[in-house]
């Protein structure tokens, strides 16, 4: 839907079609049109604020759950009408996914109210398909539609972390350290805030199954249904992702300490071995009287001789203990 106008409307014919409507009183057309009449809210404009307030029509509580700018998935049964608050991943361009997009509706048999600030594909959709006469019919097959295209594009999302999770755990073999780290974070990081608006959303799909209007018929509540039954896949595939995440990051973490364990034992190693060279070397070079063999033309070599004696004794004795 357009960003720039406070409202659109579109008359649903009935027969899967729709037609965009400019109208000055809208007030007037909702109470007097036989079609059914879908109006999409701007809550960031102004005009569309005012027209939602000064609404008398629509009780105060629906208003605030309107314009709400930070809603959690929920739904409201009153007086045989609908509210939906409903969250779909942010598929817009240079947005995260798990950046999740709020769309609001209220709906009774002849209205639907839907608003949001910013452009949720779903909706596009459905715009499109109205346009092209293979929309929904009914406020009932709408919101079943809105339903479906949320649930479709979560899948899509979630397949995708999935595939990017299966890469990331077949390229644990090479350790690459800051990077694996940070995506291993990234994608636990991921699942978390997608599980944190579907699960309420499966709840509030529950509740709409439980206490709908009287005008979601039977038809309506097995798609209802079904879409509760890929969210219950959703989250279960998410806690997955989690867990393996968890598992990933500590696999990670011991191969990581396992390589610094080999450096520091190699390490010691060395100073264990140079230790005692480095003490006598530091011992035959002070400068004072009565060094051994400082007279002797034969020094140096002995010296030596006796570094390299003490050199393979120190690595035999390592071997003995069996320290490498």
């Amino acid at each position: 839907m357009s960003r720039d106008e406070p409202f659109q409307i579109l008359i649903i014919d009935g027969n899967g079609g729709g037609e965009f409507l400019e109208i000055d009183n809208l007030e007037d057309v909702i109470e007097s049109h036989d079609h059914l009449i879908w109006v999409h809210l701007n809550y960031s404009q102004t005009a569309a604020k005012d027209w939602v307030m000064s609404a008398s029509w629509l009780d105060t509580v629906i208003k605030k759950n309107l314009l709400d700018d930070d809603s959690r998935p929920r739904c409201i049964t009153y007086q045989n009408g609908l509210f939906l608050s409903l969250r779909g991943v942010n598929l817009n361009p240079g947005s995260d996914p798990e950046d999740m997009v709020a769309v609001r509706l209220w709906a009774t048999e002849r209205c639907i109210i839907s608003s949001n600030r910013r452009r949720l594909i779903s909706l596009e959709d459905i715009k499109e398909s109205l346009l092209n006469k293979t929309g929904p019919y009914s406020a009932a097959g709408f919101i079943t539609r809105l339903i479906d295209q949320l649930a479709f594009r979560a899948e899509v999302v979630i397949e995708q972390l999935e595939d990017t999770f299966e890469q990331v755990e077949d390229d644990l073999s090479t350790i690459k350290n800051k990077e694996q780290r940070a995506q291993i974070s990234d994608l636990r990081r991921q699942a978390i805030r997608l599980k944190r608006y579907f699960a309420p959303q499966k709840e509030a799909l529950t509740h709409l199954l439980n206490d709908s209007p009287s005008w979601l018929a039977k038809s309506d509540k097995i798609h209802v249904r079904e879409s509760i039954n890929k969210f219950n896949r959703y989250l279960e595939e998410l806690d997955s992702i989690r867990d393996r995440a968890i598992v990933a990051q500590e696999e990670l973490l011991g191969k990581l300490s396992e390589l610094l364990n080999q450096r520091m034992y190699v390490l010691t190693l060395v100073a264990t071995l140079f230790l005692p060279l480095g003490f006598l070397t530091g011992l035959l070079g002070i400068n004072v009287g009565g060094i051994p063999g400082a007279e002797n033309q034969y020094g140096f070599i002995i010296s030596s001789m006796a570094i390299i004696l003490i050199a393979i004794c120190m690595i035999l004795f390592l071997k003995f203990k069996k320290w490498f």
